[in-house]
């Protein structure tokens, strides 16, 4: 009997394990598949969404991320993962100001596959950001 309820105890945890680590993939499938443009940003204290009308981002499979506007190519880097039990998208830009101002490791609060929606969990304010594929 008591190494039924251990072996029990170990599925459990395995089957919870592996049900958060299913998401970051589906995530990434999602964001490989299409164009994408930011549909809203707010920035701790105020809406920031229309800095990025005219950009579209394409989640490249090479973990590249490009954003392309009427001035050109940028490219950064993205990346999917589990940190603090919280499935995460992580973008990262070096350059100009507006990109760099959403590189961070954000919490995926929603996501299916035309839309994920994204919070900054830091002390410093509250930052959402939501790309839609277009």
């Amino acid at each position: 009997m008591k190494t039924n309820l251990i072996l029990i105890g170990i599925l459990s945890v395995m089957l919870f394990t592996s049900c958060s680590k299913d998401t970051p993939e589906v995530v990434q499938k999602n964001l490989e598949s299409g164009d994408w443009k930011i549909t809203y940003f707010y920035d701790k204290d105020h809406e920031e969404t229309s800095d990025y009308t005219g950009y579209t981002f394409v989640f490249n499979d090479d973990g590249t991320l490009d954003a392309t506007s009427s001035s050109g190519t940028i490219k950064g880097t993205w990346s999917t993962g589990n940190d603090d039990s919280m499935d995460r998208l992580y973008i990262t830009f070096s350059n100009p100001d507006k990109l760099v101002e959403i590189s961070d490791d954000w919490v995926i609060v929603s996501q299916s596959s035309d839309k994920i929606e994204l919070k900054d969990d830091s002390d410093s304010g509250t930052e959402l950001l939501t790309f839609e594929k277009i």
